[in-house]
């Protein structure tokens, strides 16, 4: 009983502390604390508004969440912008590459602190590493970059040294930045005696998050509503935050954001596409592109629904691409600021680009002659002004799509009719929607439009190999599989170039054309070029406040 109603003692006590706050008149201390609160929505420079389910970044899945858990935990490696490791900013001071690849030797900082006042250890590292090898599959990211699937020993040294030894020579840019970027340190003293089972029954749980090394701490948090954190006063990092107070509105829509940033209640948020032309509104912001985001959009299906096992062939799947304008995508979703996008590799920066994906940017893929070709090859015949059919069959599947997430796909779907290819729609919320494809079990959702951040290094076989842990669409290629082993051993660009044209080539998922999230901020904000990053970070602890003064959050007082 007491661990039941404890909880939620201290969830009232926040509320009435909050309604407080918020009836308190902008003066002396509290003046000094709107000045320095943030109020921001989950989701900055990736896309349209999510609520956050968690913070354990061993047990989430979705980028919304991810954000979130990165304030709270400093990533054992940090990766910037230009996919290299920034070790100024990580809790690694170095990693040491054995001669013959298959040895790792990391060396911590020593002046590393939990929030408690305790170092930060490689014994954490080591915690880390032992609850992905408990979890398995459980974990989202088993097997990105080779943990623990390549590893053969991890030993620690001493408090600030561990050695990986892999199975066999691998990538050291490869394991580096897609395998020991995961080993981000949990706090193994205050973690240690915890079940699996109650990792997940505390996924929200502030108490629980007590112990960080990030530049914030979580503060409260309402589900459905916001969440909010405090700046990490023992934060190691050479970033001390500015703002003592970050809040996260949970917001349903994009449109949603847009009213929020006009009425001044958020200082960050994404400026829906569909409002582009609404952004003189926002006069005391400024926009920032970010991107593209470093993934891509896509339609993704389950090969596991008999329904839709038409998808299996690969002519059809080339020919919803072909009859896919990209161009006329951009132009009418993106007002003309996309790239065209057909493989697993992103267009910006160019460095994994293959030659045949480079020309594929330039010149695109539609070709509606061409699709109707492949369709008629694969026995799929229509009479004039109607969809195809097969052995009495229509040529149909009926795609998810997140609310406010409409205008896409229902262009995509008058492209494909006109082909033949029924594509009907269905609005989900976006957590039924990972809900649905995450359970292996469910073999009823036919296809979903989504998007998908990689790993610095764009292997994807997590989501492409078969039986991967992320690989929710049930797709098996063999080929495809040799080729992304081939990318995590030691070799040139060539690997990388062979995967990726073999991907475009299937369309194991139709891939979209790529798009640069439009921030909007206040215009007195300062480092939003740190902040954003192309890989879908956000690191509020950048940013700075030019001119405190009375227009900062949060307005009249009011807390979300």
């Amino acid at each position: 009983m007491t661990a039941l109603v404890h909880p939620r003692i201290k969830a009232i006590g926040r509320t009435l502390a909050f309604t407080w706050l918020a009836l308190w008149p902008l003066t002396g201390q509290a003046a000094g604390l709107a000045r320095r609160t943030l109020v921001v929505v989950p989701g900055v420079g990736i896309g349209p508004p999510a609520d956050i389910n968690g913070f354990n970044p061993l047990l989430i899945s979705s980028v919304f969440d991810e954000q979130a858990a990165n304030l709270l935990f400093a990533p054992l490696l940090w990766i910037n912008r230009h996919l290299h490791v920034d070790y100024a900013l990580s809790v690694a001071r170095a990693v040491i590459v054995g001669p013959h690849h298959r040895s790792y030797t990391i060396l911590l900082k020593k002046h590393w602190l939990w929030s408690n006042g305790a170092p930060v250890t490689a014994r954490d590292v080591a915690y880390t590493y032992k609850l992905i090898v408990r979890l398995k599959h459980r974990f989202a990211n088993y097997g990105t970059g080779g943990i623990p699937t390549v590893v053969a020993s991890f030993t620690v040294i001493n408090p600030h040294t561990i050695r990986i030894i892999t199975r066999r020579p691998v990538n050291p840019l490869w394991f580096e930045l897609n395998g020991l970027s995961l080993l981000t340190p949990l706090p193994a003293q205050s973690w240690r005696n915890t079940s699996v089972a109650r990792l997940y029954d505390t996924l929200t749980d502030v108490a629980f998050f007590r112990t960080v090394d990030g530049p914030f701490h979580l503060q409260s948090f309402q589900p459905g509503r916001y969440a909010t954190f405090a700046a990490n006063k023992a934060y190691s990092g050479p970033n001390k935050p500015y703002f003592q107070r970050l809040v996260f509105r949970f917001l349903q829509s994009p449109e949603s954001v847009f009213f929020a940033l006009r009425s001044k209640r958020i200082q960050i948020g994404n400026l829906p596409l569909s409002l582009y032309r609404g952004r003189h509104q926002l006069t005391d912001f400024r926009a920032y592109p970010v991107g593209p985001v470093w993934g891509f959009n896509y339609i993704g299906f389950n090969y596991a629904n008999p329904r839709i096992a038409f998808l299996r062939d690969v002519r059809v799947r080339r020919a919803i691409m072909h009859a896919i304008s990209q161009r006329l995508l951009i132009q009418v979703l993106y007002h003309g600021h996309g790239l065209r996008d057909y493989g697993p590799v992103p267009p910006r920066p160019t460095t994994f680009l293959s030659p045949q994906a480079r020309a594929l940017e330039k010149h695109g893929a539609y070709d509606p002659r061409r699709a109707r070709q492949l369709l008629r090859a694969a026995g799929w015949r229509r009479k004039p002004h109607g969809m195809r059919r097969k052995n009495g069959r229509k040529l149909a599947f009926t795609l998810s799509i997140p609310p406010g997430d409409v205008r896409g796909p229902v262009l995509i779907k008058d492209l494909l009719a006109r082909v033949g290819i029924d594509m009907r729609l269905r609005e989900k919320p976006f957590n039924e929607i990972v809900a649905e494809t995450e359970d292996p079990r469910n073999t009823h959702w036919q296809a979903m439009a989504l998007a998908w951040g990689l790993s610095p290094y764009p292997s994807a076989g997590n989501i492409f190999a078969c039986g991967a842990a992320n690989n929710d669409y049930h797709y098996c290629n063999p080929v495809l599989n040799k080729r992304l082993r081939a990318l995590t051993r030691p070799g040139s660009l060539a690997a990388m170039y062979r995967y990726e044209d073999y991907f475009t080539s299937q369309q194991p998922v139709i891939v979209l054309p790529a798009s640069p999230i439009i921030v909007e901020a206040a215009r007195n904000l300062k480092g939003l070029r740190r902040a954003l990053s192309p890989l879908g970070d956000f690191n509020p602890e950048f940013l700075r406040r030019r001119h405190p003064g009375p227009h900062n959050p949060p307005q009249n007082g009011r807390l979300p």
